[in-house]
């Protein structure tokens, strides 16, 4: 008898506790619709290309609008401009070609400064283009995947591998990894691996070091397998942009019972009109880029990597 009335105490409960949850709806403010821009320009060879796009509410899932029609030149510090053509197949794209083989787009000490103009209003940015020390080497070892790398649809063996180079003296170098498997890029958001000197953070007193082993082993988000490609390359990229992807990888994981308001991410590219409406978002950014590539070779693996 004392069990039924608990379990039917229970039922009431959960049905009173049910009865006061109410769906709520928040009305959020719409977006000022700022001018995007998406730009890592390199000292490699080859075009280099600028994406403009329009921001969007909160919760608009859809594609962003690019802006067609934009003026898009750029001009050094030793007075060569550069004029980015809007592509005829990639809506807001703007291109810079080269005029030959050896002509390259950026080289480390000079500063670069950003013009757009579209819509009767200007935009500007400006940004130097840092150096970056050489990739070493990349050496792999067997292993067993671990809790990070053995997810759903990831090999469970295979060779983890590191990536080997030296921050250079002086405090203050920043830089970014990207990693290719099979020429395919990591690019999820646990992807974006970026560090101060050779640690993560300001004040790591790690100037002039080699970089620590989780920068290292961020090239290894999953395990290798015999004769896969492995790619690492190693950007330059300002304090400023250091702190743009900080607060960009915050707001990413910015969730939860916890989370803090949304806020708007720093950017460079500002309004030269202070009382206009319309305001930049986004990064304009100048690497400088070292790279090395290997293929997993079973008889070149390494035991106990440190």
């Amino acid at each position: 008898m004392k069990a039924n009335i608990s379990i039917l105490f229970i039922l009431i409960a959960g049905f009173l506790l049910s009865s006061c949850e109410d769906i709520v709806t928040l009305k959020t403010p719409g977006s000022d619709h700022y001018m995007v821009i998406e730009a890592t320009l390199t000292n490699l060879p080859g075009p280099q290309k600028i994406i403009l796009t329009r921001s969007q509410d909160y919760f608009d899932n859809s594609v962003a609008p690019k802006i067609a029609g934009a003026s898009v030149s750029i001009s050094d510090n030793e007075g060569r401009e550069y004029l980015f053509k809007e592509s005829k197949t990639e809506l807001g794209a703007y291109v810079w070609t080269p005029t030959s083989p050896t002509d390259i787009f950026g080289k480390v000490g000079r500063t670069f400064k950003l013009t757009v103009k579209s819509a009767n209003e200007t935009f500007m940015a400006s940004e130097t283009m840092r150096r970056v020390p050489p990739i070493d080497s990349i050496l792999y070892q067997y292993d067993e995947a671990n809790q990070r790398q053995g997810a759903d649809g990831k090999p469970k063996n295979g060779y983890d591998a590191q990536f080997y180079a030296r921050d250079p003296i002086g405090v203050g170098d920043c830089f970014r990894v990207k990693t290719y498997k099979n020429k395919k890029l990591f690019n999820g958001t646990g992807n974006l691996v970026f560090f101060y000197d050779a640690a993560f953070q300001k004040g790591a007193m790690a100037d002039g070091l080699m970089f620590i082993l989780p920068i290292r082993r961020s090239i290894s988000p999953e395990l290798y397998q015999e004769k896969d490609t492995i790619k690492v390359e190693l950007y330059s990229i300002s304090e400023g942009q250091f702190n743009f992807y900080s607060q960009a990888r915050f707001e990413l994981n910015n969730a939860g019972l916890f989370s803090r308001p949304a806020a708007n991410i720093p950017t460079n590219f500002i309004n030269v009109n202070p009382n206009s409406s319309l305001q930049g978002a986004g990064w304009f950014g100048v690497s400088a880029i070292s790279m090395f590539e290997t293929i997993v070779d079973s008889k070149k693996a390494r035991k106990n990597i440190k």
